[in-house]
């Protein structure tokens, strides 16, 4: 098999990269560019939103280059997990930039959109076929579930991917999509061995995550043979390390040794890995072992409320001595604030964290020595609508301002808040409520595909 190079340009698309490493890794001979572009780690409020967390600005320039190298070149540009959380909107915001590059620099590639996001009859019949099945210690998902989603989306693997490229696309554009399925689909086109394929794919999808030194997010090279496969990175004055790419092995894994991926499982527990040079390691031994039934992870998210919160500094001594009884008193003050303004409890939910004390880890915090001389305190005030959350997070700034405390030589003024307006809207909440995982008949079987032509004109179809 002749050696098969790709190259992911970063972790995430928008994280940018340093064009020394991608014009190095540009400069190769190369059969992919690509990078993933989402991540449940910001938490539900992106898919439920449908924005991205990542600047417009930075995500332009990302994909500019990446888009005109790959048509300078001749080599496809792959995107997976559009927007963040892969949702149809998102995937229409990168869309939305992708057509604005081609239109300034004058480019018309072939675009391929994979969009996952599911329709919630399709999903409810796969529930009533008991076809979906739940990841981890939760409930079995139900008709319920799926109807309070906002918005639900598939983790599609390799096979749209391989779809699009064998239908010529130049720039695929994918909704949300296994990490390392958007580097494994080409290799296993061409006849590479899958546990090596998936591998590959699931060691560079962070980008510069397995490279010395970390200054940030840069570009990795990853090149597949017919037994083993290496991994060196873009920029000439870093190096993988054999122990960095073996840790990222485990990375977001719940085994040390098993990755599920749409049709199967990556084991990698005969894995060899070799210091082949300063700059390069080599991996071997990796296996892959097909599924008997081909799933989907599913994500879904259903909207909860909104968002108040507030910030302040707590350091006058006497009541950082004591200051677990005075939230606790505060909170109480909240509650008869509340219902005077006809709030039933189960309307709100009201944080308070104090920050220098327990506001990590809470009541699991080991360390309980304490000589803080100042505390931050969070409010976070989530309401049914928008009036119930600011009603609740104003009475508690006026309780934690103005409330008593043994000690107490003011009379005013117990907080320092740092900004006007104290009280700062973060819109809307969500939470994940789908986390499990669907039987497909065919991997297309959740995939919405359509070909566009980007360039002055814009034309679509679907297929």
């Amino acid at each position: 098999m002749k050696p098969i190079r790709m190259m992911a340009t970063t972790g995430i698309l928008g994280y940018g990269f340093t064009e020394e490493a991608f014009r190095h890794g540009a400069a190769m001979d190369l059969d992919l560019i690509a990078c993933d572009a989402g991540s449940t780690d910001p938490g539900p409020y992106y898919l439920g939103s449908g924005t991205a967390f990542v600047s417009r600005l930075a995500v332009k320039r990302d994909l500019a280059l990446m888009v005109a190298a790959g048509m300078e070149k001749g080599v496809p540009v792959c995107i997976g997990s559009a927007g963040g959380g892969g949702s149809d909107a998102q995937v229409d915001w990168v869309l939305d930039i992708l057509a604005e590059i081609c239109a300034e620099q004058d480019l018309a590639p072939r675009v391929a959109v994979l969009r996952s996001e599911q329709a919630a009859e399709a999903v409810k019949a796969k529930v009533r076929a008991g076809r979906t099945a739940p990841l981890g210690p939760i409930p079995p998902l139900t008709e319920a579930d799926v109807d309070a989603c906002c918005r639900l989306v598939a983790m599609i693997g390799c096979e749209p991917y391989q779809k699009a490229l064998e239908q010529g696309a130049d720039v695929v554009v994918a909704g949300r999509s296994s990490d390392a399925a958007i580097f494994a689909a080409i290799p296993l086109m061409r006849g590479a061995d899958p546990g090596l394929a998936w591998h590959l794919g699931k060691i560079i999808e962070c980008g510069a995550q397995v490279t010395e030194p970390r200054e940030g997010p840069d570009s990795v090279i990853g090149t597949i043979y017919d037994d083993h496969f290496t991994v060196e990175p873009g920029h000439p004055e870093r190096r993988c390390t054999r122990l960095r790419v073996a840790a990222h092995t485990l990375y977001e894994n719940s085994s040390p040794y098993r990755l599920e991926e749409p049709g199967g499982t990556l084991d990698t527990s005969a894995a060899g890995f070799e210091q082949l040079d300063e700059r390069t390691v080599k991996v071997w031994g990796s296996r892959w072992e097909p599924a008997n039934a081909y799933t989907v992870k599913l994500e879904g998210v259903r909207e909860l409320g909104f968002r108040t919160v507030f910030m302040a500094g707590v350091r006058d001594p006497v009541l950082v001595a004591t200051i677990d009884d005075f939230v606790a008193t505060c909170r109480g003050r909240v509650a008869s604030y509340a219902a005077a303004l006809g709030i039933d409890e189960t309307a709100y939910t009201l944080g308070i964290k104090v920050y220098g004390r327990d506001a990590v880890m809470g009541p699991n915090e080991p360390v309980r020595e304490s000589a803080a001389h100042e505390l931050a305190l969070l409010v976070d005030a989530v309401g049914r609508d928008e009036e119930t959350s600011r009603a609740v997070c104003a009475q508690a700034r006026y309780a934690l301002l103005h409330s008593d405390f043994p000690g107490r030589m003011c009379i005013s003024g117990n907080l320092a808040i740092p900004f006007s307006p104290s009280d700062l809207p973060a819109g809307p909440v969500y939470e994940f409520n789908v986390w499990h995982v669907m039987e497909c008949d065919d991997p297309m079987e959740p995939v919405r595909m359509e070909t566009l032509r980007l360039g002055n004109a814009v034309q679509a179809q679907a297929s």
